[in-house]
């Protein structure tokens, strides 16, 4: 399934191309968003940050797709919008993006199985609106 979030909005649809072939209304975010950091893992979708019209958001929402069901899940400790966001080794990194002041250089990471934020490294120069990915590896 390929969900696409309109997340100023916060209406969500998802195209099942196996199945139906066409494009479902899925259930509204809890708080419309606009530039939040969008992950997966498993059959989560998480909207990360991002600006409600008034504040930037610390705040984190997750769709469960076996439900249609958002809820909210444990905020970061930094309020930022239009930042990076990947999952990688079983987590999720939410770089960088901008606190309604600054350009940051922060990177927080989410264990979801913990349900908690921990701040990791940070950037050589702050950035927002960016793209990010992350490649497999071994090590």
């Amino acid at each position: 399934m390929i969900y696409h979030i309109s997340i100023a909005s916060g209406h969500v649809s998802g195209y099942d191309d196996i199945n139906l072939g066409r494009w479902s209304q899925m259930t509204p975010m809890l708080t419309p968003r606009s530039g939040a950091g969008c992950a997966t893992v498993d059959h989560y979708i998480f909207a990360c940050g991002g600006f409600d019209g008034t504040i930037h958001l610390s705040s984190v929402e997750r769709y469960d797709s076996q439900i249609n069901q958002w809820t909210n899940v444990t905020s970061m400790s930094v309020r930022r919008c239009y930042c990076g966001s990947a999952f990688i080794r079983g987590r999720i990194a939410v770089i960088g993006g901008y606190d309604g002041t600054s350009l940051l250089d922060t990177v927080e990471v989410y264990d979801s199985d913990k349900d908690e934020w921990t701040i990791e490294s940070q950037m050589l120069t702050p950035r927002c609106d960016s793209g990010f990915a992350c490649v497999a590896y071994r090590q």
